[in-house]
Protein backbone atom coordinates (compact mmCIF):
# COMPACT_ATOMS: atom_id res chain seq x y z
CA UNK A 1 0.00 0.00 0.00
CA UNK A 2 1.15 3.54 -0.76
CA UNK A 3 2.21 6.07 1.82
CA UNK A 4 -0.07 9.10 2.08
CA UNK A 5 0.29 12.34 4.04
CA UNK A 6 -2.22 13.75 6.50
CA UNK A 7 -3.50 16.45 4.16
CA UNK A 8 -4.32 13.80 1.57
CA UNK A 9 -6.32 11.85 4.17
CA UNK A 10 -8.28 14.99 5.09
CA UNK A 11 -9.26 15.64 1.50
CA UNK A 12 -10.03 12.03 0.62
CA UNK A 13 -12.40 11.74 3.58
CA UNK A 14 -14.11 15.01 2.72
CA UNK A 15 -14.50 13.81 -0.86
CA UNK A 16 -16.04 10.54 0.35
CA UNK A 17 -18.50 12.61 2.41
CA UNK A 18 -19.57 14.47 -0.74
CA UNK A 19 -17.63 17.71 -0.19
CA UNK A 20 -16.69 19.41 -3.47
CA UNK A 21 -16.06 23.00 -2.30
CA UNK A 22 -14.00 24.44 0.54
CA UNK A 23 -14.01 28.11 1.63
CA UNK A 24 -10.55 29.07 2.76
CA UNK A 25 -7.58 31.38 3.04
CA UNK A 26 -4.17 29.81 2.61
CA UNK A 27 -1.39 29.40 5.18
CA UNK A 28 1.68 27.25 5.67
CA UNK A 29 0.13 25.01 8.31
CA UNK A 30 -2.52 23.74 5.87
CA UNK A 31 -0.48 23.44 2.66
CA UNK A 32 -0.80 19.62 2.56
CA UNK A 33 -4.60 19.97 2.35
CA UNK A 34 -4.32 22.46 -0.51
CA UNK A 35 -1.98 20.13 -2.36
CA UNK A 36 -4.34 17.17 -1.98
CA UNK A 37 -7.31 19.16 -3.28
CA UNK A 38 -5.56 19.12 -6.68
CA UNK A 39 -5.67 15.32 -6.71
CA UNK A 40 -9.35 15.06 -5.80
CA UNK A 41 -10.65 18.04 -7.76
CA UNK A 42 -12.10 19.78 -4.72
CA UNK A 43 -12.59 23.46 -5.44
CA UNK A 44 -10.97 25.90 -3.03
CA UNK A 45 -12.74 29.26 -2.95
CA UNK A 46 -10.03 31.41 -1.41
CA UNK A 47 -11.20 34.61 0.24
CA UNK A 48 -9.41 37.79 1.36
CA UNK A 49 -10.27 37.26 5.03
CA UNK A 50 -10.98 34.13 7.05
CA UNK A 51 -14.12 35.73 8.47
CA UNK A 52 -15.61 35.71 4.97
CA UNK A 53 -14.64 32.07 4.45
CA UNK A 54 -16.45 31.07 7.67
CA UNK A 55 -19.55 33.12 6.76
CA UNK A 56 -19.69 31.67 3.25
CA UNK A 57 -19.45 28.15 4.71
CA UNK A 58 -22.27 29.07 7.11
CA UNK A 59 -24.57 30.16 4.25
CA UNK A 60 -23.65 27.09 2.19
CA UNK A 61 -24.52 24.83 5.13
CA UNK A 62 -27.90 26.46 5.71
CA UNK A 63 -28.94 26.33 2.06
CA UNK A 64 -27.74 22.78 1.40
CA UNK A 65 -28.60 21.36 4.84
CA UNK A 66 -25.18 19.75 4.85
CA UNK A 67 -21.96 21.08 6.38
CA UNK A 68 -20.19 23.90 4.61
CA UNK A 69 -16.44 23.51 5.04
CA UNK A 70 -14.16 26.34 6.15
CA UNK A 71 -10.39 25.75 6.15
CA UNK A 72 -8.02 28.22 7.85
CA UNK A 73 -4.45 28.34 9.06
CA UNK A 74 -3.30 28.51 12.67
CA UNK A 75 -3.42 31.38 15.15
CA UNK A 76 -4.72 34.56 13.52
CA UNK A 77 -6.21 32.58 10.65
CA UNK A 78 -8.23 30.69 13.20
CA UNK A 79 -9.20 33.73 15.30
CA UNK A 80 -10.28 35.63 12.17
CA UNK A 81 -12.83 32.88 11.53
CA UNK A 82 -14.30 32.95 15.05
CA UNK A 83 -16.94 35.61 14.33
CA UNK A 84 -18.32 33.61 11.41
CA UNK A 85 -18.43 30.43 13.49
CA UNK A 86 -20.13 32.26 16.38
CA UNK A 87 -22.82 33.40 13.96
CA UNK A 88 -23.27 29.85 12.68
CA UNK A 89 -23.52 28.52 16.23
CA UNK A 90 -26.24 30.96 17.27
CA UNK A 91 -28.11 30.22 14.02
CA UNK A 92 -27.80 26.41 14.31
CA UNK A 93 -26.00 26.25 10.98
CA UNK A 94 -24.11 23.07 10.02
CA UNK A 95 -20.52 23.79 9.11
CA UNK A 96 -17.10 22.26 9.64
CA UNK A 97 -14.17 24.46 10.67
CA UNK A 98 -10.82 22.84 9.90
CA UNK A 99 -7.77 24.67 11.19
CA UNK A 100 -4.06 24.22 11.12
CA UNK A 101 -2.27 24.42 14.44
CA UNK A 102 1.22 25.00 15.72
CA UNK A 103 3.33 21.90 16.24
CA UNK A 104 3.02 19.44 19.10
CA UNK A 105 6.77 19.59 19.61
CA UNK A 106 6.46 23.36 20.07
CA UNK A 107 3.94 23.33 22.93
CA UNK A 108 4.71 26.04 25.54
CA UNK A 109 7.77 27.28 23.60
CA UNK A 110 6.13 30.45 22.18
CA UNK A 111 6.15 29.27 18.57
CA UNK A 112 4.56 31.00 15.60
CA UNK A 113 0.78 31.44 15.73
CA UNK A 114 0.22 29.35 18.84
CA UNK A 115 -2.88 29.78 21.02
CA UNK A 116 -5.19 27.32 22.74
CA UNK A 117 -7.57 27.11 19.78
CA UNK A 118 -9.77 24.34 21.14
CA UNK A 119 -10.52 26.26 24.35
CA UNK A 120 -11.41 29.37 22.34
CA UNK A 121 -13.79 27.59 19.97
CA UNK A 122 -15.45 25.07 22.31
CA UNK A 123 -18.16 27.45 23.66
CA UNK A 124 -19.35 28.28 20.13
CA UNK A 125 -19.37 24.82 18.54
CA UNK A 126 -21.33 21.60 19.02
CA UNK A 127 -18.13 19.59 19.18
CA UNK A 128 -14.44 20.54 19.12
CA UNK A 129 -11.38 18.32 18.99
CA UNK A 130 -7.68 18.38 18.12
CA UNK A 131 -6.22 15.52 16.06
CA UNK A 132 -2.82 14.28 17.26
CA UNK A 133 -2.43 11.12 15.14
CA UNK A 134 -2.29 11.11 11.33
CA UNK A 135 -3.80 7.64 11.18
CA UNK A 136 -6.99 8.87 12.91
CA UNK A 137 -7.71 11.77 10.55
CA UNK A 138 -10.47 9.98 8.56
CA UNK A 139 -12.15 8.86 11.77
CA UNK A 140 -12.24 12.40 13.16
CA UNK A 141 -13.28 14.06 9.89
CA UNK A 142 -16.20 11.69 9.36
CA UNK A 143 -17.31 11.96 12.99
CA UNK A 144 -17.20 15.76 12.91
CA UNK A 145 -19.22 15.91 9.70
CA UNK A 146 -21.94 13.68 11.15
CA UNK A 147 -22.10 15.65 14.39
CA UNK A 148 -22.63 18.90 12.47
CA UNK A 149 -25.90 17.64 10.98
CA UNK A 150 -27.19 15.31 13.69
CA UNK A 151 -30.02 16.45 15.96
CA UNK A 152 -29.93 20.23 16.17
CA UNK A 153 -27.36 21.22 13.51
CA UNK A 154 -24.40 23.46 14.24
CA UNK A 155 -20.70 24.12 13.63
CA UNK A 156 -17.95 21.71 14.67
CA UNK A 157 -14.18 22.19 14.86
CA UNK A 158 -11.09 20.12 14.19
CA UNK A 159 -7.60 21.45 14.84
CA UNK A 160 -4.61 19.75 13.22
CA UNK A 161 -0.97 20.44 14.19
CA UNK A 162 1.34 20.61 11.22
CA UNK A 163 3.05 17.31 12.14
CA UNK A 164 -0.29 15.53 11.70
CA UNK A 165 -0.86 17.04 8.23
CA UNK A 166 2.68 16.78 6.85
CA UNK A 167 3.38 13.34 8.35
CA UNK A 168 2.80 10.25 6.16
CA UNK A 169 1.55 6.77 6.99
CA UNK A 170 0.73 3.58 5.14
CA UNK A 171 -2.90 3.36 4.11
CA UNK A 172 -3.35 -0.01 5.84
CA UNK A 173 -2.42 1.66 9.13
CA UNK A 174 -5.42 4.02 9.03
CA UNK A 175 -7.95 3.47 11.81
CA UNK A 176 -11.31 2.13 10.67
CA UNK A 177 -13.99 4.68 9.84
CA UNK A 178 -17.11 5.08 7.72
CA UNK A 179 -18.72 8.00 5.95
CA UNK A 180 -22.31 6.73 6.00
CA UNK A 181 -24.62 9.45 7.30
CA UNK A 182 -27.20 8.06 9.77
CA UNK A 183 -30.79 8.82 8.86
CA UNK A 184 -33.42 9.10 11.55
CA UNK A 185 -36.59 11.03 12.36
CA UNK A 186 -37.42 11.36 16.03
CA UNK A 187 -41.17 11.01 16.52
CA UNK A 188 -43.45 12.08 19.35
CA UNK A 189 -45.09 9.79 21.87
CA UNK A 190 -48.63 8.82 20.81
CA UNK A 191 -50.05 10.35 24.00
CA UNK A 192 -48.44 13.71 23.11
CA UNK A 193 -50.05 13.67 19.65
CA UNK A 194 -53.43 12.92 21.17
CA UNK A 195 -53.00 15.73 23.70
CA UNK A 196 -52.00 18.19 20.97
CA UNK A 197 -55.14 17.37 18.99
CA UNK A 198 -57.31 17.81 22.09
CA UNK A 199 -55.75 21.24 22.61
CA UNK A 200 -56.55 22.13 18.99
CA UNK A 201 -60.14 20.97 19.47
CA UNK A 202 -60.49 23.19 22.54
CA UNK A 203 -58.96 26.24 20.87
CA UNK A 204 -60.91 28.98 19.13
CA UNK A 205 -58.02 31.19 17.98
CA UNK A 206 -54.96 29.03 17.23
CA UNK A 207 -51.88 30.18 15.32
CA UNK A 208 -48.70 28.37 14.20
CA UNK A 209 -45.14 29.69 13.88
CA UNK A 210 -42.49 27.78 11.92
CA UNK A 211 -38.76 28.47 12.21
CA UNK A 212 -35.43 27.14 10.99
CA UNK A 213 -36.08 23.77 12.61
CA UNK A 214 -38.91 23.22 10.14
CA UNK A 215 -36.48 23.83 7.26
CA UNK A 216 -33.79 21.51 8.58
CA UNK A 217 -36.35 18.74 9.10
CA UNK A 218 -37.70 19.17 5.55
CA UNK A 219 -41.19 19.88 6.87
CA UNK A 220 -42.60 21.85 3.92
CA UNK A 221 -44.88 19.10 2.61
CA UNK A 222 -46.09 18.08 6.06
CA UNK A 223 -46.82 21.69 6.96
CA UNK A 224 -49.03 22.09 3.90
CA UNK A 225 -50.71 18.79 4.72
CA UNK A 226 -51.61 19.78 8.29
CA UNK A 227 -52.71 23.28 7.19
CA UNK A 228 -55.08 21.69 4.67
CA UNK A 229 -56.71 19.86 7.58
CA UNK A 230 -56.76 22.42 10.42
CA UNK A 231 -56.65 25.71 8.44
CA UNK A 232 -55.05 28.06 10.96
CA UNK A 233 -52.88 31.17 10.42
CA UNK A 234 -49.15 30.53 10.21
CA UNK A 235 -46.13 32.83 10.43
CA UNK A 236 -42.55 31.92 9.49
CA UNK A 237 -39.14 33.17 10.61
CA UNK A 238 -35.44 32.89 9.72
CA UNK A 239 -34.79 29.82 7.58
CA UNK A 240 -38.40 28.87 8.08
CA UNK A 241 -39.31 31.66 5.65
CA UNK A 242 -40.79 30.10 2.53
CA UNK A 243 -41.39 26.73 4.21
CA UNK A 244 -44.98 27.77 3.56
CA UNK A 245 -45.19 30.26 0.71
CA UNK A 246 -46.15 33.82 1.63
CA UNK A 247 -48.66 33.43 -1.22
CA UNK A 248 -50.45 30.62 0.64
CA UNK A 249 -53.82 31.89 1.92
CA UNK A 250 -52.96 30.86 5.49
CA UNK A 251 -49.39 32.22 5.59
CA UNK A 252 -49.25 35.72 7.03
CA UNK A 253 -45.52 36.39 6.54
CA UNK A 254 -42.67 37.12 8.94
CA UNK A 255 -43.06 36.19 12.61
CA UNK A 256 -41.79 39.52 13.89
CA UNK A 257 -43.38 42.15 16.15
CA UNK A 258 -41.86 44.74 13.76
CA UNK A 259 -43.48 43.24 10.66
CA UNK A 260 -46.57 44.99 9.22
CA UNK A 261 -48.47 41.69 9.09
CA UNK A 262 -50.44 41.95 12.35
CA UNK A 263 -48.15 39.49 14.12
CA UNK A 264 -48.41 41.35 17.44
CA UNK A 265 -52.18 41.66 17.21
CA UNK A 266 -52.81 38.07 16.17
CA UNK A 267 -50.49 36.47 18.74
CA UNK A 268 -51.86 38.72 21.49
CA UNK A 269 -55.38 37.46 20.72
CA UNK A 270 -54.52 33.79 20.07
CA UNK A 271 -55.57 31.20 22.63
CA UNK A 272 -53.25 28.45 21.32
CA UNK A 273 -49.80 28.90 19.76
CA UNK A 274 -47.92 26.08 18.02
CA UNK A 275 -44.15 26.65 17.96
CA UNK A 276 -42.62 24.48 15.24
CA UNK A 277 -38.83 24.47 15.31
CA UNK A 278 -38.76 28.12 16.35
CA UNK A 279 -36.75 29.67 19.19
CA UNK A 280 -38.26 32.57 21.12
CA UNK A 281 -35.33 34.90 20.50
CA UNK A 282 -35.14 38.67 20.10
CA UNK A 283 -36.35 38.34 16.50
CA UNK A 284 -39.73 37.09 17.66
CA UNK A 285 -39.86 39.50 20.60
CA UNK A 286 -38.99 36.72 23.07
CA UNK A 287 -42.65 35.69 22.81
CA UNK A 288 -43.68 38.71 24.87
CA UNK A 289 -46.41 39.70 22.41
CA UNK A 290 -48.16 36.39 23.00
CA UNK A 291 -51.42 36.33 24.89
CA UNK A 292 -50.31 35.46 28.46
CA UNK A 293 -53.34 33.18 28.75
CA UNK A 294 -52.61 31.30 25.53
CA UNK A 295 -51.70 27.63 25.65
CA UNK A 296 -48.33 26.75 24.08
CA UNK A 297 -47.45 23.62 22.14
CA UNK A 298 -43.73 23.57 21.34
CA UNK A 299 -42.08 21.07 18.99
CA UNK A 300 -38.29 21.05 18.79
CA UNK A 301 -35.49 18.57 18.16
CA UNK A 302 -33.58 20.10 21.09
CA UNK A 303 -35.03 19.48 24.59
CA UNK A 304 -33.18 22.56 25.82
CA UNK A 305 -35.36 24.83 23.69
CA UNK A 306 -38.64 23.60 25.15
CA UNK A 307 -39.92 26.34 27.45
CA UNK A 308 -37.20 28.90 26.80
CA UNK A 309 -38.65 32.39 27.47
CA UNK A 310 -42.20 31.02 27.69
CA UNK A 311 -43.24 27.83 29.48
CA UNK A 312 -44.79 25.23 27.18
CA UNK A 313 -48.08 23.59 28.15
CA UNK A 314 -47.12 20.70 25.90
CA UNK A 315 -43.49 20.18 24.94
CA UNK A 316 -42.72 17.65 22.22
CA UNK A 317 -39.10 16.70 21.56
CA UNK A 318 -38.97 15.44 18.01
CA UNK A 319 -38.38 16.10 14.35
CA UNK A 320 -40.85 18.76 13.17
CA UNK A 321 -41.69 16.97 9.92
CA UNK A 322 -42.28 13.64 11.66
CA UNK A 323 -44.43 15.17 14.41
CA UNK A 324 -46.57 17.03 11.85
CA UNK A 325 -47.01 13.79 9.92
CA UNK A 326 -48.19 12.09 13.11
CA UNK A 327 -50.67 14.93 13.75
CA UNK A 328 -52.11 14.68 10.25
CA UNK A 329 -52.40 10.92 10.50
CA UNK A 330 -54.23 11.22 13.82
CA UNK A 331 -56.66 13.84 12.49
CA UNK A 332 -57.39 11.65 9.44
CA UNK A 333 -57.75 8.43 11.40
CA UNK A 334 -60.23 9.95 13.85
CA UNK A 335 -62.09 12.03 11.20
CA UNK A 336 -61.63 15.21 13.21
CA UNK A 337 -63.13 18.37 11.71
CA UNK A 338 -61.92 21.72 12.97
CA UNK A 339 -63.38 25.04 11.91
CA UNK A 340 -61.56 28.31 12.61
CA UNK A 341 -62.92 30.29 9.65
CA UNK A 342 -64.15 33.30 11.62
CA UNK A 343 -60.79 33.57 13.39
CA UNK A 344 -58.84 33.29 10.13
CA UNK A 345 -61.04 35.95 8.51
CA UNK A 346 -60.50 38.31 11.44
CA UNK A 347 -56.73 37.73 11.35
CA UNK A 348 -56.65 38.41 7.61
CA UNK A 349 -58.53 41.69 8.11
CA UNK A 350 -55.98 42.82 10.71
CA UNK A 351 -53.11 41.89 8.41
CA UNK A 352 -54.57 43.66 5.39
CA UNK A 353 -55.11 46.81 7.43
CA UNK A 354 -51.43 46.95 8.46
CA UNK A 355 -50.12 45.98 5.01
CA UNK A 356 -52.01 48.80 3.23
CA UNK A 357 -49.75 51.42 4.79
CA UNK A 358 -46.61 49.58 3.75
CA UNK A 359 -47.87 48.95 0.21
CA UNK A 360 -48.21 52.70 -0.33
CA UNK A 361 -44.53 53.21 0.48
CA UNK A 362 -43.48 50.18 -1.59
CA UNK A 363 -45.07 51.80 -4.65
CA UNK A 364 -44.04 55.39 -3.88
CA UNK A 365 -42.13 57.44 -6.47
CA UNK A 366 -40.87 59.93 -3.91
CA UNK A 367 -37.22 60.84 -3.56
CA UNK A 368 -35.07 60.20 -1.70
CA UNK A 369 -36.03 56.59 -2.32
CA UNK A 370 -37.46 54.64 0.59
CA UNK A 371 -35.77 51.27 1.21
CA UNK A 372 -39.17 49.58 0.92
CA UNK A 373 -39.43 50.67 -2.73
CA UNK A 374 -35.99 49.20 -3.42
CA UNK A 375 -36.98 45.92 -1.75
CA UNK A 376 -40.17 45.63 -3.78
CA UNK A 377 -38.25 46.11 -7.04
CA UNK A 378 -35.79 43.37 -6.10
CA UNK A 379 -38.70 41.10 -5.17
CA UNK A 380 -40.40 41.72 -8.53
CA UNK A 381 -37.28 41.17 -10.66
CA UNK A 382 -35.77 38.27 -8.71
CA UNK A 383 -39.05 36.36 -8.67
CA UNK A 384 -40.00 33.31 -6.65
CA UNK A 385 -37.13 31.16 -7.92
CA UNK A 386 -34.39 33.63 -6.97
CA UNK A 387 -32.48 33.47 -3.69
CA UNK A 388 -31.98 36.48 -1.44
CA UNK A 389 -29.35 37.27 1.19
CA UNK A 390 -29.70 40.30 3.44
CA UNK A 391 -27.36 42.41 5.56
CA UNK A 392 -27.35 45.66 7.48
CA UNK A 393 -29.30 47.38 10.26
CA UNK A 394 -32.42 49.25 9.18
CA UNK A 395 -32.00 47.83 5.67
CA UNK A 396 -32.13 44.28 7.01
CA UNK A 397 -35.20 45.06 9.12
CA UNK A 398 -37.13 46.65 6.22
CA UNK A 399 -36.32 43.61 4.07
CA UNK A 400 -36.90 40.96 6.70
CA UNK A 401 -40.33 42.27 7.62
CA UNK A 402 -41.75 42.89 4.13
CA UNK A 403 -40.01 40.70 1.52
CA UNK A 404 -42.29 37.97 0.20
CA UNK A 405 -40.64 34.55 0.37
CA UNK A 406 -42.38 31.81 -1.59
CA UNK A 407 -39.94 28.88 -1.56
CA UNK A 408 -38.08 27.18 1.29
CA UNK A 409 -34.33 27.65 1.60
CA UNK A 410 -34.35 30.75 -0.61
CA UNK A 411 -33.91 33.42 2.08
CA UNK A 412 -30.57 33.82 3.87
CA UNK A 413 -30.10 36.15 6.83
CA UNK A 414 -27.97 36.35 9.95
CA UNK A 415 -29.12 35.21 13.38
CA UNK A 416 -29.03 36.24 17.04
CA UNK A 417 -25.37 37.30 16.85
CA UNK A 418 -26.60 40.34 14.91
CA UNK A 419 -23.41 40.47 12.88
CA UNK A 420 -23.14 42.87 9.96
CA UNK A 421 -20.77 42.21 7.08
CA UNK A 422 -22.26 38.79 6.37
CA UNK A 423 -23.88 39.89 3.09
CA UNK A 424 -21.20 39.33 0.46
CA UNK A 425 -19.94 36.06 2.03
CA UNK A 426 -23.55 34.85 2.36
CA UNK A 427 -24.19 35.65 -1.31
CA UNK A 428 -21.03 33.78 -2.31
CA UNK A 429 -21.89 30.73 -0.19
CA UNK A 430 -25.47 30.72 -1.48
CA UNK A 431 -24.46 30.94 -5.14
CA UNK A 432 -21.84 28.20 -4.74
CA UNK A 433 -24.48 25.99 -3.11
CA UNK A 434 -27.04 26.72 -5.85
CA UNK A 435 -25.12 27.74 -9.00
CA UNK A 436 -28.20 27.51 -11.24
CA UNK A 437 -30.20 29.99 -9.16
CA UNK A 438 -30.17 33.77 -9.44
CA UNK A 439 -28.87 35.27 -6.20
CA UNK A 440 -29.35 38.79 -4.91
CA UNK A 441 -28.09 40.62 -1.84
CA UNK A 442 -29.78 43.62 -0.23
CA UNK A 443 -27.42 45.46 2.11
CA UNK A 444 -26.90 48.74 3.89
CA UNK A 445 -23.94 50.94 2.97
CA UNK A 446 -22.21 50.43 6.32
CA UNK A 447 -22.47 46.65 6.22
CA UNK A 448 -21.34 46.32 2.59
CA UNK A 449 -17.95 47.85 3.37
CA UNK A 450 -17.05 45.27 5.98
CA UNK A 451 -16.18 42.42 3.61
CA UNK A 452 -16.09 44.45 0.41
CA UNK A 453 -12.93 42.83 -1.00
CA UNK A 454 -14.84 39.58 -1.28
CA UNK A 455 -16.33 41.04 -4.47
CA UNK A 456 -12.88 40.38 -5.91
CA UNK A 457 -13.17 36.80 -4.64
CA UNK A 458 -16.52 36.43 -6.41
CA UNK A 459 -15.18 37.97 -9.63
CA UNK A 460 -12.05 35.82 -9.66
CA UNK A 461 -14.01 32.63 -9.02
CA UNK A 462 -16.82 33.57 -11.42
CA UNK A 463 -19.55 33.57 -8.77
CA UNK A 464 -22.13 36.06 -10.09
CA UNK A 465 -24.76 37.71 -7.92
CA UNK A 466 -26.40 41.12 -7.78
CA UNK A 467 -25.98 43.38 -4.76
CA UNK A 468 -28.33 46.27 -4.09
CA UNK A 469 -26.97 48.76 -1.56
CA UNK A 470 -29.48 50.98 0.24
CA UNK A 471 -27.12 53.91 0.71
CA UNK A 472 -28.34 56.40 3.32
CA UNK A 473 -24.78 57.62 3.94
CA UNK A 474 -24.69 56.54 7.56
CA UNK A 475 -24.68 53.73 10.05
CA UNK A 476 -28.40 54.30 9.89
CA UNK A 477 -29.81 52.20 12.72
CA UNK A 478 -27.27 53.51 15.24
CA UNK A 479 -27.71 57.10 14.06
CA UNK A 480 -31.46 56.78 14.41
CA UNK A 481 -31.06 55.35 17.91
CA UNK A 482 -29.03 58.45 18.81
CA UNK A 483 -31.80 60.65 17.43
CA UNK A 484 -34.48 58.80 19.40
CA UNK A 485 -32.47 58.80 22.64
CA UNK A 486 -30.85 62.23 22.65
CA UNK A 487 -32.83 64.28 20.11
CA UNK A 488 -32.14 65.29 16.52
CA UNK A 489 -30.79 68.67 17.56
CA UNK A 490 -27.73 66.99 19.06
CA UNK A 491 -24.71 66.53 16.76
CA UNK A 492 -23.94 62.92 15.85
CA UNK A 493 -20.42 61.52 15.78
CA UNK A 494 -19.06 58.29 14.36
CA UNK A 495 -22.21 57.38 12.46
CA UNK A 496 -22.10 59.51 9.30
CA UNK A 497 -20.62 58.36 6.00
CA UNK A 498 -20.04 59.99 2.61
CA UNK A 499 -21.71 58.72 -0.54
CA UNK A 500 -19.15 55.99 -1.14
CA UNK A 501 -18.96 55.02 -4.86
CA UNK A 502 -19.28 51.28 -4.26
CA UNK A 503 -20.55 50.82 -7.82
CA UNK A 504 -17.36 52.28 -9.26
CA UNK A 505 -15.22 50.19 -6.93
CA UNK A 506 -16.86 46.97 -8.13
CA UNK A 507 -16.31 48.05 -11.74
CA UNK A 508 -12.60 48.58 -11.08
CA UNK A 509 -12.41 45.02 -9.72
CA UNK A 510 -14.00 43.68 -12.91
CA UNK A 511 -17.69 43.58 -11.99
CA UNK A 512 -20.72 45.61 -13.04
CA UNK A 513 -21.95 48.72 -11.23
CA UNK A 514 -24.50 51.53 -11.46
CA UNK A 515 -25.56 54.49 -9.34
CA UNK A 516 -29.35 54.77 -8.92
CA UNK A 517 -30.97 57.98 -7.68
CA UNK A 518 -34.59 57.74 -8.91
CA UNK A 519 -37.24 55.06 -8.24
CA UNK A 520 -37.95 54.68 -11.95
CA UNK A 521 -34.32 53.68 -12.55
CA UNK A 522 -34.30 50.68 -10.23
CA UNK A 523 -36.07 48.10 -12.42
CA UNK A 524 -33.94 48.66 -15.52
CA UNK A 525 -30.74 48.72 -13.47
CA UNK A 526 -31.64 45.36 -11.93
CA UNK A 527 -32.28 43.81 -15.35
CA UNK A 528 -28.93 45.07 -16.62
CA UNK A 529 -27.13 43.86 -13.49
CA UNK A 530 -28.54 40.32 -13.71
CA UNK A 531 -27.83 40.24 -17.45
CA UNK A 532 -24.18 41.21 -16.93
CA UNK A 533 -23.20 37.69 -15.89
CA UNK A 534 -20.66 39.00 -13.36
CA UNK A 535 -20.85 40.12 -9.72
CA UNK A 536 -22.77 43.40 -9.86
CA UNK A 537 -23.61 46.23 -7.49
CA UNK A 538 -26.35 48.85 -7.67
CA UNK A 539 -25.66 51.80 -5.38
CA UNK A 540 -29.09 53.23 -4.55
CA UNK A 541 -29.37 56.52 -2.68
CA UNK A 542 -32.06 56.02 -0.05
CA UNK A 543 -33.92 58.10 2.50
CA UNK A 544 -31.73 58.84 5.54
CA UNK A 545 -34.82 59.83 7.54
CA UNK A 546 -36.56 56.43 7.31
CA UNK A 547 -36.47 54.71 10.69
CA UNK A 548 -37.51 51.06 10.94
CA UNK A 549 -39.95 49.87 13.61
CA UNK A 550 -37.28 47.57 15.04
CA UNK A 551 -35.00 50.55 15.68
CA UNK A 552 -37.66 52.09 17.92
CA UNK A 553 -38.15 48.77 19.69
CA UNK A 554 -34.42 48.13 20.24
CA UNK A 555 -33.88 51.65 21.52
CA UNK A 556 -36.75 51.34 23.99
CA UNK A 557 -35.36 48.01 25.18
CA UNK A 558 -32.04 49.63 26.11
CA UNK A 559 -33.54 52.58 27.96
CA UNK A 560 -33.50 52.61 31.79
CA UNK A 561 -36.56 50.94 33.23
CA UNK A 562 -38.96 53.10 35.23
CA UNK A 563 -38.92 52.17 38.90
Amino acid sequence: MAKVHGGWLVVRTLYELGVREIFSLSGGHINPIYDACVDFGIRIIDTHHEQAAAMAADAFGRVKRQPGVCLVTAGPGFTNAVTGIAGAYLSNSPCLLLSGKSGIEENDRLPLQDIDQQSVITPITKWARTIFDTKRIPEYISTAYKKAISGKPGPVYLGMPYEVLYESCNEEEIDRYNTIIPSYKVEAAREAIAQAVEMLKSARRPVAIAGSGAWYSGADKELIRILDKVKIPIFTLNFGRGIVSDDHPLCFGAASPSAPVAFKRITSEADLILLLGIRLSLYIGFGRTFNPEAKIIQVDIDPGEIGRNRPADLGIVGDVSKVLSQLSDYVEKHSINLNYKSWVDQAKAWREDEWKKVEEIRNSNKTPIHALRVIKEVEDVLGEDGMLAIDGGDTQVWTDTTYRVTKPGHYVKGGPLGCMGVGVPFAIGTKVACPDKQVALISGDGAIGMNFMEFETAIRHKIPFVTVVCNDQSWGMTKHQLWITYGRERPTVGVDLPLIPFHEMVKVLGGYGELVTEPAQIHGALIRAFSSGVPALLNVTTDPEAISPATYALTQMMMPKKK
